[in-house]
C-alpha cells in the first residue's frame, strides 16, 4: 500500500501489468500470452552486453522471448535504430520494439518502452501458422 493523497492506494504488481497487457494483445500475438503464463517471457532491464550474450547463445536459452525495458534515456527513434541494426546484423533473432507513445492504430503498445528479441525462424513458423488458419476460415 501506498499513501497518495492521504488515501492508501493499491499499486498493481509489474506482474500484473504485464499479465493484462499479453493478455490484451493475444487478438493480434496470440503466442506472446501463452509464453508469458508459460513463464518462457523474460522481462529484464536493457543491457546491450546481455542483448548481444542472449542472441549469440539463443538456442541455449529457455525463453521464447526477451523484452528488454528501455526506461527514459533512450528516444523513440534510438530505439528504432537499435532494432533495425540488430535486425540487419544477424539471422538468429528478431528484433521488434514497443513504446507507449506510438501505436499503428491497434493500440496495443506497450505501458513503458522496450525491445522485443525472439527468435526469427520460430517467429516466422508462428506467423505462417496464423496466416494459414486465416486462409482456412475465409475459405469454409
Amino acid at each position: 500500500m501506498v499513501k497518495r493523497d492521504g488515501q492508501e492506494v493499491n499499486i498493481i504488481p509489474e506482474y500484473m501489468t504485464w499479465l493484462w497487457y499479453f493478455r490484451k494483445i493475444s487478438k493480434v500475438c496470440p503466442w506472446s500470452y501463452k509464453s508469458f503464463i508459460a513463464g518462457t517471457t523474460r522481462i529484464i532491464p536493457f543491457d546491450e552486453k546481455e542483448m548481444l550474450l542472449s542472441e549469440q547463445n539463443w538456442e541455449k536459452q529457455p525463453w521464447e522471448v526477451i523484452v528488454y525495458l528501455m526506461g527514459d534515456d533512450l528516444t523513440l527513434e534510438e530505439i528504432d535504430n537499435i532494432v533495425a541494426f540488430r535486425n540487419e546484423s544477424q539471422e538468429k533473432c528478431e528484433y521488434l520494439w514497443s513504446h507507449p507513445s506510438f501505436s499503428k492504430g491497434g493500440k496495443n503498445q506497450t505501458h513503458v518502452p522496450v525491445i522485443i528479441q525472439q527468435d526469427r525462424a520460430k517467429l516466422l513458423k508462428l506467423r505462417n501458422a496464423k496466416k494459414m488458419v486465416s486462409k482456412k476460415k475465409k475459405k469454409d
